[in-house]
């Protein structure tokens, strides 16, 4: 498994929107139905900013843009795979 970040960002307009799909993956991930390689690890919403970080495990980074491209949520998003130092 790969250790990926995905940074969001979106309009207030879509704040919403927004946080019925973070609702609806977070519920996912409690109740295992993700698809098989994908774990939600943390979600962080920057205070005051429209602009979250998703810390995910995933089979690759490139796979998780897949997953993303399909759940298609109201944000501009960053892929990026990371490396954990503590």
């Amino acid at each position: 498994m790969t250790e990926v970040i995905v940074e969001h960002e979106w309009n207030a307009s879509d704040s919403e929107k927004v946080m019925k799909v973070v609702g609806s993956i977070i519920e996912m991930q409690k109740n295992g139905s993700l698809p098989q390689g994908f774990s939600l690890k943390s979600v962080q919403l920057l205070k005051n900013r429209n602009k979250a970080i998703c810390n995910w495990e995933a089979t690759s980074a490139e796979s998780l843009a897949g997953l993303i491209g399909k759940v298609n949520p109201p944000t501009r998003h960053t892929v990026t795979e990371v490396s954990r130092v503590l």
